[in-house]
């Protein structure tokens, strides 16, 4: 039997997060083989809409085979048809379903750093196009997050099947109230960043990107970060985990970075290009049916109480002009933390709950 809760979801990510329309050309791509059962039933919807639909499944062992002996011109390879069929698609739809979180664990970061740049201009030109994303649960992803596959099938619905109406009210009252500030200050254990967003865009999350969601983000003036900040939500990127990150930053760049572990595979990745040692992104969690992180950036970057900010590109909706082979997110749990957020030197939240009286009703 099919679970209902994956027709749910087919129809909030054809018909509410990307709007699917009659003609138009649809991409829709799984990542592992567990998530077919959903694949199927977005496949189903989008037909029914009259869209022209496409679909692939992918699968990170092939991705592995691949690094392992793939030479130097192969790595630096920039498909046409695949830029083609980018500029083509004006929907594109992710399903995220590895079946092993560290598959690539192995392979050397500086070979996927290299294809990364080389296919740059075929992710910037299909993030053009309507899209979403969402993380499947997998048994993979239900071990990561230390749960029982039920309990993790549970944890994804129940975080992305909610009350949005709310959520769009507590989005809409934090903008209006961030649109005046000047600076925003984190200060926490390890911690104590300002970021000049004077003038910035702030962007409210509502599923129309990912799924879940719930946040709300802008790009800090790109000089205009300094202070160091701690996140202490353990994080894998490009196959390498990493259970604390500590940056400094002075003018905008990270000038020095320390980690539990890894701390080789860090510098690689801050040192990808120019842009990668800045930040594209700094934004509130808010979506509180997400409590506790379950290593995947997808969910922990929602979770309620919290800020995380992203190294490299930042959004064209919210630009600074930063420009980077990179988007990590990295996130700070104010509640573990014993966090405050300041805004213009007033302070809004404590601990990961507001404290400023326009925002405290959305504390439960």
């Amino acid at each position: 039997m099919t679970d209902p809760r994956l027709k749910k979801m087919a129809k909030l990510m054809t018909e509410y997060s990307t709007k699917i329309q009659p003609k138009e050309h649809v991409l829709i791509i799984c990542y592992g083989l567990h998530g077919i059962p959903l694949l199927k039933e977005v496949y189903r919807e989008a037909v029914k809409i009259g869209a022209h639909v496409t679909y692939e499944i992918l699968e990170d062992q092939m991705s592995r085979i691949f690094y392992e002996n793939a030479a130097e011109h192969q790595l630096k390879y920039s498909s046409k048809v695949r830029l083609m069929q980018a500029k083509e698609t004006q929907v594109m739809i992710q399903i995220i379903a590895d079946s092993n979180n560290k598959e690539l664990a192995s392979i050397d970061q500086g070979k996927m750093l290299m294809k990364r740049k080389a296919t740059k201009n075929i992710s910037d030109e299909i993030h053009k196009s309507r899209w979403v994303l969402f993380d499947y649960p997998t048994p993979a992803s239900a071990q990561e997050a230390g749960l029982s596959l039920e309990e993790w099938e549970d944890f994804i619905f129940d975080s992305c099947l909610i009350d949005w109406t709310r959520l769009k009210e507590e989005e809409e009252t934090l903008l209006e109230i961030l649109k005046k500030v000047k600076e925003i200050r984190i200060v926490a254990k390890d911690t104590d960043i300002s970021f000049n967003v004077e003038g910035q865009t702030f962007i409210k999350c509502l599923g129309s990107h990912n799924l879940p969601d719930g946040e709300l983000f802008t790009s800090p003036i790109k000089n205009g970060v300094n202070g160091v900040v701690t996140f202490n939500t353990p994080t894998l990127y490009m196959g390498k985990e990493f259970n604390w990150i500590r940056l400094f930053f002075k003018d905008g760049k990270v000038i020095k970075e320390e980690s539990d572990k890894n701390t080789a595979d860090l510098t690689k990745i801050l040192n990808t290009d120019k842009g990668s040692r800045f930040l594209g992104e700094v934004s509130f969690g808010l979506n509180r049916n997400i409590k506790t992180p379950v290593k995947s950036i997808l969910f922990d970057e929602k979770i309620g109480g919290s800020n995380h900010m992203a190294l490299g590109k930042c959004y064209e909706e919210a630009p600074n002009g930063n420009d980077s082979a990179i988007h990590w997110d990295l996130i700070i749990r104010h509640e573990d933390a014993q966090g405050e957020v300041y805004l213009d030197g007033v302070l809004v939240q404590k601990h990961g709950k507001w404290v400023d009286k326009r925002l405290v009703k959305f504390n439960q």
